[in-house]
């Protein structure tokens, strides 16, 4: 008995000894390079722990389940997109780990469509916008520098937390709360949380069906830092836009549009210069073809085409003069005639005589990354050669990806010449062909592998 007793002792105290090794053991941090469009489910996990998620420029990674990224980093210039889909930002461990956003243009769009943030989150350079009656929450600090949130249609930012989980923009960072539709409904609700504005930083309501909910006051400071000293406005018993025939009532923690919230603590109450009817974008003969219509124009100046080569930096390339002020329908159109090779993003920034501005919801256009890649064979057998000829750029990397993403071969290419890659080590199957040229121009070809 003694020495049954002893060996349990014994057994006891071995695993005693491997618990606290066994909880030690933490999650290791994993890289993604999505450099097609690809689907989240076809190359990362449903519960992606500790990933640095790189998305190329011109690049979708699709959103197409319901998806966890614990202590996760997406950057790379891509975009992301999701469709009535859940994407739950979390942090793990006993301190609090930032989900970080650079240069990554995501588009939320369906009423099921829920971004739901549990955990600090950090924006730079990139733009959220949010679609039909979609949803993004947050309960910790949010950091936006030059970034923006969009709040378009019936979508809906909801804020909880303590006074000191802020949601602070610099940098010229915006809430736009509506497009400028009149028939949105969209708007931001802090419920706790306290919003900090710095460097010419903004919150815009859009028109008398977006509003702004909060019961505290907003913290803002014009200079160009995040340690200024800021001052404490308040937008509470606002009669902005409320009242009168067909109005809204004055509550007292509520802002309706239009209205922006300053860095220097202006409430303004600024009419929209332009209600926005349309905006399209259409490739032509490789131009793209510009259109919109507005409904009603009010103390207009002018439209601003601004294109994007990643969704974050933009450039005006034209200006068309407005009307002025019109109460009936009146159409405008451009067209550009030199898009950039691979992805071209536009938006319409529309200026009141005022120098006031909002902007239009933005357009997408796919053209040609490169005027003409060949390859032959294919279907190859044990080699391929692969000539570039037009390209923008000086030098192109050129890859050979498997259906899984994985890169096998790179190699780098001037313009005009070629290069081959062996495939005897490959199965028979299809594979992509991807050639990015050093502007971040990008395009894809799909390469037949067979041996039979």
């Amino acid at each position: 008995m003694n020495k049954f007793y002893k060996t349990l002792t014994q057994t006891l105290r071995t695993l005693l000894l491997t618990v606290p090794s066994f909880y030690a053991v933490s999650v290791s941090a994993q890289s993604y390079s999505i450099t097609t469009n690809k689907n989240w489910s076809a190359v990362l996990p449903s519960t992606c722990a500790n990933c640095t998620i790189n998305i190329s420029s011109g690049v979708t990674l699709t959103i197409d389940g319901s998806e966890t990224c614990q202590n996760c980093t997406f950057q790379g210039g891509g975009n992301i997109s999701m469709t009535n889909q859940t994407l739950n930002i979390q942090y793990t461990g006993n301190s609090q780990v930032t989900t970080v956003f650079t240069s990554i243009n995501f588009d939320v769009y369906g009423n099921n469509g829920k971004v739901i943030v549990n955990a600090p989150l950090s924006m730079t350079s990139s733009t959220f916008t949010f679609h039909d009656g979609s949803y993004f929450n947050t309960s910790y600090q949010v950091d936006m520098v030059s970034s923006t949130v969009n709040l378009y249609d019936a979508s809906t930012m909801y804020s909880t937390g303590s006074s000191s989980t802020a949601i602070t923009l610099s940098s010229n960072s915006k809430i736009n709360i509506g497009n400028g539709s009149k028939t949105s409904t969209s708007t931001l609700t802090l419920s706790g949380p306290t919003l900090t504005e710095f460097d010419n930083s903004t919150v815009t309501v859009g028109n008398n069906n977006n509003s702004y909910y909060n019961w505290s006051n907003y913290e803002a400071s014009p200079a160009h830092s995040t340690h200024a000293a800021t001052h404490s406005y308040s937008t509470l018993n606002n009669n902005l836009n409320c009242g009168g025939s067909g109005q809204h009532s004055c509550t007292t923690q509520m802002l309706y549009g239009p209205a922006t919230l300053t860095t220097s603590g202006a409430v303004t109450g600024l009419p929209l210069p332009v209600i926005l009817a349309g905006f399209t974008a259409v490739l032509n003969n490789e131009a793209v073809k510009l259109g919109w219509e507005t409904k009603m124009e009010q103390n207009s100046s002018r439209f601003e085409i601004e294109r994007s080569a990643n969704g974050s930096n933009w450039s005006t390339v034209a200006t068309e003069q407005a009307k002025g002020s019109s109460s009936s329908a009146s159409s405008y159109s451009y067209t550009d005639g030199s898009p950039l090779q691979g992805t071209n993003y536009y938006r319409l920034k529309m200026i009141d005589l005022d120098g006031y501005a909002i902007y239009s919801e933005v357009k997408v256009i796919e053209t040609a990354a490169m005027s003409h890649i060949s390859f032959f064979p294919n279907p190859a057998r044990d080699y391929v050669n692969v000539t570039l000829a037009g390209t923008s750029a000086s030098t192109a990397t050129v890859r050979i990806i498997n259906q899984a993403g994985a890169v096998l071969q790179e190699k780098k290419a001037q313009a005009g010449t070629t290069v081959t890659f062996s495939l005897q080590q490959y199965p028979t199957g299809f594979y992509v062909l991807s050639v990015m040229s050093s502007d971040g121009t990008h395009e894809s070809s799909k390469l037949l592998i067979n041996r039979m």
